[in-house]
């Protein structure tokens, strides 16, 4: 089975939508690793277009914030500011689907979480003795995991942990800490929307980046007076 593993696409509809396109054709389902809202200006059409499909998704910490204020501080200002306007904007039925989301899954022996196995919704996986710390947890499993926004695969190389990425097949096999990067809001200084096809009768994941219209994505945050400087970065992919 081929699946579209994509994560992180924060309310930005034109990313969703070109990654879709671009998968669509290749794939026969897929899932999505959480934060399907947050920073962008179109949190209806991204959480209607994944909830129709029927797809496996997990909670992301902006997913969360939605359907628990309660971790607001863990936020800056501005993210706040665009979670209180995205739970006004998606209404009762929409969060509903939030607030039900799993933190964590299983798929064919792979784990799947939006940010780490030790902190399924908010631990950031960016340097080495973090993903040292995760990857001792997982033993002989892989985990397909988002958050950071940058695409990758953190895995042992004798006692050292070393990273990979680009653009092209992975062999799946654990321990590693294996992320498709960010669909809305890449942060690895390239601003193409970022997704990834896994083929689990193969073990083999490939990595993907698509451009699409990042004006209109920009023009929606605008519009909804969201912080300006979730619309500029998407320009510089940070």
């Amino acid at each position: 089975m081929r699946i579209g593993v994509f994560s992180d696409i924060h309310a930005n509809w034109q990313a969703l939508e070109a990654v879709l396109a671009d998968a669509e054709p290749d794939i026969d389902t897929g899932l999505c690793l959480g934060d399907v809202v947050g920073y962008g200006g179109d949190p209806v059409k991204c959480v209607d277009q994944i909830r129709e499909r029927g797809w496996p998704t997990l909670v992301g910490n902006h997913d969360r914030a939605c359907t628990d204020q309660q971790i607001l501080d863990w936020f800056n200002d501005d993210a706040a500011d665009v979670i209180r306007w995205t739970i006004e904007s998606l209404g009762p039925k929409r969060l509903d689907w939030l607030r039900k989301l799993p933190e964590a899954a299983d798929h064919d022996g792979t784990l799947l979480v939006h940010a780490s196995p030790r902190d399924p919704i908010f631990e950031y996986i960016l340097d080495g003795p973090t993903a040292a710390a995760n990857l001792e947890l997982l033993e002989d499993k892989a985990c397909l995991h988002g958050h950071t926004h940058v695409p990758g695969c953190f895995f042992f190389n004798g006692d050292n942990v070393e990273h990979t990425y680009w653009l092209g097949e992975l062999r799946v096999e654990g321990p590693a800490l294996i992320n498709p990067g960010s669909v809305g809001q890449p942060r690895d200084g390239n601003p193409d929307a970022s997704y990834a096809i896994w083929d689990t009768d193969l073990d083999v994941l490939e990595w993907r980046r698509v451009p699409y219209d990042r004006e209109s994505a920009k023009q929606a945050i605008l519009k909804a007076k969201l912080p300006a400087r979730f619309a500029s970065r998407l320009d510089i992919g940070t």
